[in-house]
């Protein structure tokens, strides 16, 4: 069975938008925030700003320990911004780095990636050690993201932290899309699992958790059934369960959740107040 003690659950997941003021929920979790950036066409690769919103939330939360931040989620994918202007990353990397010492904070940027392993050997692996050579010595992360394509054997994200093996760059895994590869392959998620992801490699290099519900296989149609909150405890568990397995139980859980209304976040705080309910946190 799953240690009900063993899990970190975090909230204060702040969606951003160009045009929105930022939101800040002061109910804070472990002193963890996660930023996401939502582009129209018209921002695609450009050089998103956080620099103000982080000193914004500072200011309203002192003592806030550590900040995620996930670029724009069409077409930010790290090697697509690497091919573009690699300079747009280290430029953020250095604003990093200077945020992080400033107000003594950890802080992480997340990046899917689309292709796999060995097109990362050709493409990117010596693009990314220059990146890591700006954050040596710093309390700053690159994640990356599992995403779900049909020509990886193995979780790319993984093998690329562990080529590094680098404690500036780990592995962001969502759960979700762990589920959306286990549909294209027409196989259950526990086959998929036990094919795709090392309970070591898994061990070692999860950072995050991206926390969220499935529900069947019909994709990402309209954030319908995918990236969706659980309906019921016993959903919940069972994902919980399956990360256990796979040595996922101890790192940090954002609940990343799709919603109809993300004005009142009422099916994240959901799933929150269950893993509340299950882990006595």
């Amino acid at each position: 069975m799953f240690n009900q003690k063993d899990i970190k659950v975090k909230e204060n997941h702040i969606i951003l938008n160009e045009k929105e003021d930022i939101k800040v929920n002061k109910n804070k979790v472990d002193n963890n925030y996660v930023i996401e950036y939502f582009f129209d066409e018209n921002g695609i690769m450009a050089p998103f700003e956080f620099r103000s919103v982080i000193d914004s939330i500072m200011q309203k939360i002192p003592d806030l320990k550590e900040i995620t931040i996930h670029p724009p989620l069409n077409h930010y994918d790290i090697e697509c911004v690497i091919a573009k202007d690699i300079n747009i990353i280290k430029n953020q990397l250095k604003i990093m780095v200077e945020l992080s010492k400033r107000y003594g904070i950890k802080l992480n940027i997340v990046y899917h990636t689309l292709i796999d392993f060995n097109n990362h050997k050709e493409l990117t692996l010596d693009k990314i050690w220059e990146l890591l050579e700006i954050l040596k010595g710093s309390d700053v992360r690159i994640l990356i993201e599992n995403i779900f394509m049909f020509f990886e054997d193995k979780c790319t994200a993984y093998q690329i932290a562990e080529y590094f093996d680098s404690p500036n760059l780990r592995v962001c895994f969502d759960i979700c899309h762990l589920y959306c590869r286990a549909n294209i392959y027409k196989e259950s998620v526990y086959e998929c699992a036990k094919k795709y992801l090392d309970p070591e490699l898994c061990k070692k290099y999860t950072y995050q958790v991206h926390f969220s519900y499935t529900a069947n296989n019909d994709g990402y149609i309209d954030h319908k059934t995918h990236g969706r909150g659980h309906n019921n405890i016993e959903d919940l568990k069972r994902d919980c369960e399956l990360l256990k397995e796979y040595n996922m139980d101890k790192c940090n859980y954002v609940t990343e959740i799709s919603e109809d209304d993300y004005s009142t976040r009422k099916d994240q705080i959901k799933d929150i107040e269950m893993l509340y309910e299950l882990f006595e946190y």
